[in-house]
């Protein structure tokens, strides 16, 4: 059950995004003269440019001062809407030169630490496939909740890979052991919905595919959602996923880009451990249950 060439032409048109970015940003050494390139960019996929130049602006100073402070700078700058894509970027850049992110991460919401993971998941898909598609093979420094991060960000890239059609990645799913399928399914999702393109009897098959992890699948699609909300760039194709995957409209989940502002994207419970905030974010969201606990974020420090 193959999916519509649209899907595969997204995922050209965002591959080819980011690597443009890159070259032009490599070049350009003030912030808000990236900002104003990218700006430039048609609000779709936006935030996929952000993304692509938070990997630069990271990388060169991981690579010369082993600090980050331009690149805080730059997330401040764009935190409120494309805060899940720079934070994967940030991951990109520890990916290709092989530094530990815990030690530069330390302060950080541990949902950042995760899409930071996310992105080195991806990188690792992208690049290290053999190692990490073929051998499943968890690198070295990537361990406890960090490992769940990674598998999201390797199951965007099995989205990728298999240009969303469902037979081929139901075949690369099934080879990782158990223990990995539920993050890797809502990578899928977050890929599914972010990119967008497929027909509504795709995401029925996928959906049903998915089975003892729909739950997961669904959450990665209202991510994509809150993404898309975030960055002002709602389209017919993630309105679609959220009701057929779903079975909510964007409006049912009572997600303003208002609210996400005020910290509902990085929503989790304010404790030593924060692995919980998945499922805060998926009982808020699915069974509308209202959150007792504080919501917090902080800034990179």
């Amino acid at each position: 059950m193959n999916l519509q060439d649209n899907v595969s032409h997204r995922m050209d048109y965002i591959q080819k995004l980011f690597l443009d970015v890159e070259r032009s940003v490599e070049k350009i050494n003030d912030l808000k003269d990236v900002t104003a390139l990218l700006n430039e960019e048609p609000p779709e996929f936006r935030s996929v440019a952000y993304e692509s130049a938070s990997m630069v602006i990271a990388l060169r100073e991981l690579c010369t001062k082993k600090t980050l402070q331009s690149w805080k700078e730059f997330r401040q700058t764009c935190s409120t809407e494309h805060s899940f894509h720079t934070d994967i970027g940030l991951g990109w850049a520890f990916a290709k030169t092989d530094l530990q992110p815990d030690n530069f991460l330390k302060s950080v919401n541990p949902v950042v630490k995760w899409m930071v993971f996310d992105g080195i998941g991806y990188y690792h898909g992208l690049f290290k496939g053999r190692s990490s598609v073929k051998k499943k093979i968890i690198p070295s420094g990537v361990e406890g909740e960090s490992i769940k991060g990674f598998d999201q960000g390797l199951g965007r890239r099995l989205w990728y890979i298999t240009k969303g059609d469902v037979i081929d990645l139901l075949h690369l799913l099934q080879g990782f052991n158990a223990t990995r399928h539920a993050d890797l399914w809502r990578g899928a999702g977050i890929a599914c919905g972010y990119v967008g393109g497929c027909q509504e009897d795709n995401l029925e098959y996928l959906s049903s595919a998915s089975g003892a992890y729909n739950s997961q699948f669904k959450l990665g699609i209202m991510l994509a959602a809150m993404s898309r909300i975030a960055s002002h760039s709602i389209n017919e194709d993630v309105r679609t996923a959220c009701r057929i995957v779903c079975n909510k409209t964007i409006e049912q989940f009572n997600l303003s880009q208002e609210k996400i502002a005020e910290n509902f994207f990085y929503l989790y419970k304010k404790s030593d451990d924060n692995s919980d905030w998945l499922s805060q974010l998926n009982s808020t969201l699915v069974s509308n249950q209202t959150i007792q606990a504080n919501l917090t974020y902080n800034e990179p420090k």
